[in-house]
């Protein structure tokens, strides 16, 4: 082999080296490469406090979060809330025309969606990682009845009785516990700041006769307590 074809032999396995070293170094970082992201979904339980709980019973509902992480820290993120809570629901039978000839059930449900987002801290790692957040945004007061016909899943009429919106703010705080690979149970309780609002009852119809509902106003906070999954960081 002539002394020129080696050196240009050794000088390509250099290049080739020199090549595939880099490479083989950042194929694990691009695998361990992930959304810097936290997802939760969890049962809601509501306790009316103050003014509320003299007019409301406790409220029952579902909620989820979106957390992002700016930067590859993840300890501080901001938090993307919602929640919709039931905390009154009353079925009447009633009249429908002169002669009472047909009788529809009437279905009135009391309801509560809030929107919330503000910043969160957490303990990042660890068999627990405790939490704290605060929040702001809006929650909607509303009553809906609905008349059901022959199929139970068919709605003859639908009306929104009362919508109320207001500002609200939270704090709260809870703690996830890892148990599989990025899941975790989470589990938290939040102080809702709600300030005052009108709305209706369970019993704000009576028991059907009344044509003009009863609106209560008063301060609307209230506890909740929750407990599900979180997925992510």
């Amino acid at each position: 082999m002539h002394v020129s074809t080696r050196r240009s032999l050794l000088s390509a396995t250099l290049l080739l080296g020199t090549t595939v070293t880099p490479l083989r170094a950042q194929t694990p970082q691009t695998d361990s490469v992930r959304l810097p992201i936290g997802v939760s979904v969890r049962g809601v339980f509501a306790q009316p406090i103050g003014e509320f709980n003299r007019y409301v019973n406790n409220g029952w509902g579902v909620g989820a979060d979106l957390r992002w992480f700016p930067g590859v820290q993840r300890a501080l993120s901001l938090r993307t809330d919602v929640t919709f809570i039931t905390y009154g629901r009353k079925t009447t039978r009633e009249c429908l025309g002169s002669g009472c000839r047909i009788q529809i059930d009437i279905n009135t449900s009391n309801n509560i969606f809030s929107g919330l987002v503000g910043p969160e801290l957490q303990v990042p790692s660890g068999p627990i990682r405790p939490y704290v957040n605060a929040m702001a945004g809006w929650t909607s007061f509303w009553t809906q009845s609905s008349a059901d016909g022959a199929n139970d899943d068919e709605n003859l009429f639908r009306t929104t009785n009362l919508r109320y919106n207001i500002l609200t703010k939270a704090v709260g705080g809870g703690v996830r516990i890892p148990f599989a690979h990025m899941a975790m149970v989470d589990v938290n309780a939040r102080r809702n700041v709600n300030g005052r609002a009108r709305y209706l009852t369970r019993d704000s119809f009576g028991n059907g006769t009344l044509t003009t509902p009863i609106v209560r106003e008063s301060a609307v906070n209230m506890w909740t307590y929750s407990i599900g999954v979180a997925f992510g960081f």
